[in-house]
């Protein structure tokens, strides 16, 4: 028995194999953890749970690509030349959503290129960032509270004589906001805007107004935060 777990070590093909599963299973967890941080940390607007979803793959492809073309430069560059003629075309929305895909990239080529402590070492600082990034962006933002996606929906007539009215209305009740989406269809009016109120009674008080303003419309708010 032990001539032949001796034997199965020493075979090239088979070592190679078993130390690509070891980078993959790696690879794999450390995916699922930056897909946790980033599900817990990001402060964007789009369906987290979607877009990460695809961070453990991402890196298991990274490290797959990595391992095969490392030792041999005929493979590396027929790569470049396979890359250069896919088009890889992504809806990235917002530019932590790229930071978060190439950290994914880096831990990938760093597992299969066998830096492992540039890899740990990477996490770890990243997500000391991530983590004090969070923090003082609750702390040292301006408003003090988190921001609020804000629907307002209804009939036409219901939001004023014009499309300017209720954009001006949101203006004076909610300060600054930014507008997400203005959807008119036929009759009806639908409203999305970004707001940041500062603190919960300022809340209470523009959801009171526009309800007094416009009593025929529907409103309602989300916390972006909270989105998983």
């Amino acid at each position: 028995m032990t001539d032949f777990i001796q034997w199965l070590w020493y075979d090239a093909l088979l070592r190679d194999l078993v130390v690509l599963a070891g980078y993959l299973v790696a690879g794999g967890l450390v995916g699922v953890y930056v897909r946790a941080l980033y599900r817990r940390f990001a402060g964007t607007v789009s369906n987290r749970d979607s877009f990460s979803r695809s961070f453990p793959l991402l890196t298991l492809s990274t490290i797959l690509v990595i391992f095969v073309v490392k030792s041999s430069l005929a493979l590396s560059l027929g790569l470049v030349g396979a890359l250069s003629i896919v088009r890889f075309r992504a809806a990235i929305k917002e530019p932590e959503e790229l930071i978060y895909l190439f950290f994914c990239i880096a831990t990938g080529l760093a597992i299969g290129a066998e830096y492992f402590a540039v890899a740990a070492v990477g996490t770890v600082v990243f997500t000391g960032f991530v983590i004090a990034s969070h923090r003082a962006r609750g702390r040292f933002s301006s408003t003090g509270d988190h921001s609020l996606l804000l629907t307002i929906s209804g009939e036409f007539s219901d939001v004023g004589s014009d499309s300017q009215g209720v954009l001006q209305l949101l203006g004076e009740v909610a300060g600054e906001f930014a507008l997400q989406r203005f959807d008119v269809d036929g009759s009806s009016v639908q409203l999305r805007a970004v707001i940041e109120p500062r603190g919960s009674d300022a809340v209470g008080s523009m959801m009171a107004t526009l309800s007094e303003r416009l009593p025929q419309c529907r409103i309602s708010y989300v916390n972006l935060e909270s989105l998983l």
